[in-house]
């Protein structure tokens, strides 16, 4: 696949009329982890003025019920949006289908409300036969480095290693966080086996299609769907995975990259080891 520059979107109005539904991802395009984006929440509140359908897609390894309540708590309105799907509710569907097996839950205590009303989590390890990764806890460390010991014994026990949220890192505030994803992609570099739920993979695409077509009764064409994004490897590379168009924002992890209104598209690719990828439009920010 040959790449091209994408097409820098002035403003997000010029395309409106285009798209019926928007598959929105939220860390890095409605809020930072602390606050709102302003200019984001101007689209979202023009897009449900013309009738448009929003489904917010997360890989947060939470339940959409969870990320529902963190939204209210950044005064984030809820009627801007028609669905809230996360990688956590595909984890836990996965998790409900397989009661035969005996999950162990790596990742910090904020994330155990996911497994509410599951009763196949061990807390011991090598009672388990398989583990389910919402990201990295305090007691091992903040490095990837710091969980290879760990690892290579689980490894070795062929545990299979679930990732609930593919991401690998997400900028919190101003700060660059290691996320469950960046965990996974060890674990395989060590050798382990790896399944993955959420952005990019088609499952949770798929669900997010669904789930909106069951709501307003009627097919939609994937060319009336957009992705928006920050993230090269989840939402731009699951927007091409689903063959529908995507919108890149770069004022999240890629922001070093847009400098003095340019975008140094080779530099990010090859930073991303995603040289073969569209990238349909970018905007700095969502903005109206």
């Amino acid at each position: 696949m040959q790449n091209y520059l994408p097409e820098e979107l002035k403003k997000f109005k010029n395309i409106s009329n285009m798209y019926d539904v928007y598959f929105i991802d939220l860390w890095g395009v409605i809020h930072n982890g602390i606050h709102l984006f302003k200019n984001a929440i101007i689209v979202l509140n023009e897009l449900r003025k013309l009738k448009k359908k929003i489904i917010l897609i997360s890989n947060a390894p939470r339940s959409n019920t969870t990320v529902k309540q963190f939204l209210k708590k950044l005064n984030f309105d809820l009627n801007l949006v028609d669905i809230l799907v996360t990688s956590g509710d595909v984890t836990k569907n996965y998790i409900q289908k397989n009661k035969n097996k005996i999950f162990y839950h790596l990742g910090p205590a904020k994330d155990d409300d996911l497994f509410e009303g599951v009763t196949n989590i061990n807390s011991n390890i090598n009672e388990s036969d398989e583990i389910i990764c919402t990201g990295l806890v305090d007691e091992i460390g903040s490095n990837i480095s710091d969980y290879q010991t760990y690892f290579e014994s689980w490894i070795a026990k062929e545990k299979i290693f679930i990732c609930a949220n593919p991401d690998e890192v997400v900028l919190r505030g101003s700060q660059i966080e290691f996320c469950a994803g960046s965990l996974a992609k060890y674990y395989k570099k060590l050798g382990g086996k790896v399944m993955y739920f959420g952005k990019p993979y088609e499952q949770i695409y798929k669900f997010a299609k669904l789930s909106i077509e069951t709501k307003i009764g009627h097919v939609i064409e994937k060319k009336r769907i957009l992705a928006v994004g920050d993230n090269l490897k989840t939402d731009i590379y699951g927007a091409q995975n689903f063959n529908i168009d995507s919108l890149l924002i770069l004022n999240g992890i890629y922001k070093d990259f847009f400098r003095e209104n340019h975008l140094n598209f080779d530099k990010l690719l090859k930073s991303n080891e995603m040289e073969s990828l569209n990238i349909n439009k970018f905007q700095q920010d969502l903005n109206w």
